[in-house]
């Protein structure tokens, strides 16, 4: 954080202090450092909400609160107990505010994907799929405690010991969760999850060999002939960034709605001119006003192309698989441990709405719905794959029928070497080796809708054509 604050003035200043000297209330008398910071907090969340917020990874975002903290301090002509003058009462509350301890350093630093708080003493980042204790630690129990409540006020919110839970999500996309006690048995635990600033493409994807371009082929043509895709995997193995590469590569002029309680899909487009380049609805969900399901039945309203779902969790379900039914193209993702699944995972969730059809039938309906998953997973390595593309196709005997078309095979690993971000220090670690395998393809039934949707059958003989050269060799 800068030691320089701009566009302060002293004289000002001392104006501000004698105004208030003058009119002698205790509000504007000399007060203790706690309360003069929260009269500022409460200031930046209500006055600059957004800026507060990205705070926590954003320099730019730091530099102009440390500015609006100097202007308010001026203008208010707050005073603090033991500290004397402008430049000593902006800094102390400035540092008060925006200082996060040992950890610091690692919400300033864009390379660190996530900070992990075990305790007040096991301090944890991950770096590239990777996590990495550190030599940090908070100096009490009391301090790590006063870190978290000043990170949760960013988005305005409190933790105590009688509501020692609190998951916060800002707006940028970057999630805060906190436990504490007495729920905590060590205490705290504080997980930050930072925004990747990247934006992903099918060419950086394959390059980390997340899927291969054939891969994106197959999903593109999917797409176009207005099939409903799922993505699914376990919680961080990149289900985002695939799904955000996939719908950046629909036709521009294709309406798009995207729905989700933090707004992660990034997939508005403008040209040179700063005007729309493409036809996309970005909506977001608000506690205690909108859920997924009420966005949901408003976008049936809006006349979309595709719907796309950033993480399914509940009763909208129901919606869902009776929209794609019905004629609607919707991409969605959710957890799950694979394609054999996916379907009862989005039975689980149908059942938690009203309804009086049996399982069987709410089965048969999910997989007409949604007949291709896509399933990706990080590996011990973390490196995150596209694990399958599978096609759903039925139940037999109560078993799932289901075809992979494509599907990662680990071959070995090999040893590599790299630099540890904390000690730069040099050492070797494995690296999964494997391809991705092109298995089966498409059934007959699925094949003749795509030919229904305009899919020339000659590009899908070409696709086919290619990806069999391929295994040959």
């Amino acid at each position: 954080m800068s030691s320089v604050i701009p566009n302060i003035h002293r004289d000002k200043y001392e104006a501000a202090l004698q105004r208030q000297t003058a009119a002698n209330t205790q509000q504007h008398s000399s007060r203790s450092l706690e309360n003069a910071v929260d009269e500022v907090r409460s200031y930046l969340t209500e006055t600059y909400p957004d800026v507060f917020e990205n705070t926590l990874n954003d320099a730019n975002a730091r530099n102009k609160i440390q500015e609006y903290i100097a202007r308010y301090v001026q203008e208010k002509g707050i005073k603090v107990d033991g500290y004397e003058g402008l430049e000593r009462t902006t800094a102390i509350i400035t540092e008060d505010i925006l200082d996060f301890g040992p950890i610091t350093e690692y919400i300033i630093n864009e390379e660190v994907e996530e900070i992990r708080v075990n305790s007040y003493i096991d301090i944890r980042i991950v770096v590239k799929g990777k996590e990495y204790r550190t030599d940090k630690r908070f100096s009490s129990q009391k301090q790590a405690f006063s870190i978290a409540k000043k990170i949760v006020r960013t988005v305005g919110k409190n933790i105590t010991p009688t509501e020692p839970i609190v998951d916060a999500r800002l707006k940028n996309g970057q999630r805060v969760a906190v436990v504490i006690e007495p729920v905590c048995l060590t205490g705290i635990n504080l997980t930050i999850r930072k925004q990747k600033k990247e934006v992903y493409t099918a060419v950086r994807l394959i390059e980390y060999g997340t899927a291969t371009e054939e891969m994106f082929e197959l999903i593109d043509i999917l797409g176009e002939a207005d099939i409903s895709i799922e993505v699914v995997g376990p919680t961080n193995s990149g289900k985002t960034a695939t799904l955000q590469t996939i719908l950046s590569r629909l036709e521009k002029d294709r309406r798009i709605i995207t729905m989700e309680d933090t707004a992660e899909l990034n997939l508005r487009q403008y040209d040179e001119n700063g005007n729309a380049a493409n036809n996309v609805l970005m909506w977001e969900t608000k506690e205690g006003i909108t859920n997924l399901l009420d966005l949901l039945r408003q976008s049936l309203r809006q006349s979309p192309e595709t719907m796309v779902l950033g993480e399914m969790r509940g009763a909208e379900a129901q919606t869902v698989v009776a929209a794609a039914n019905t004629g609607h193209q919707i991409y969605n993702s959710f957890h799950a441990n694979g394609p054999k699944d996916a379907p009862t995972r989005v039975l689980q969730m149908y059942m938690m709405g009203h309804t009086t059809l049996t399982q069987e039938m709410i089965l048969d309906m999910i997989i007409t719905a949604f007949p291709i998953c896509i399933f990706q997973k990080k590996l011990k390595d973390g490196s995150r794959k596209i694990m399958s593309i599978s096609e759903l196709e039925g139940y037999e005997a109560g078993r799932l029928k289901y075809r992979d078309i494509y599907k990662f095979k680990a071959t070995g690993f090999t040893t590599i070497e790299e630099v540890h971000p904390l000690t730069q220090r040099s050492y070797t670690r494995k690296r999964i080796e494997g391809r991705h395998l092109f298995v089966s393809p498409i059934s007959h039934g699925l094949y003749e809708r795509l030919i229904e949707a305009g899919i020339e059958a000659e590009r899908i003989q070409k696709f086919y054509s290619r990806v069999r050269q391929e295994k040959e060799v």
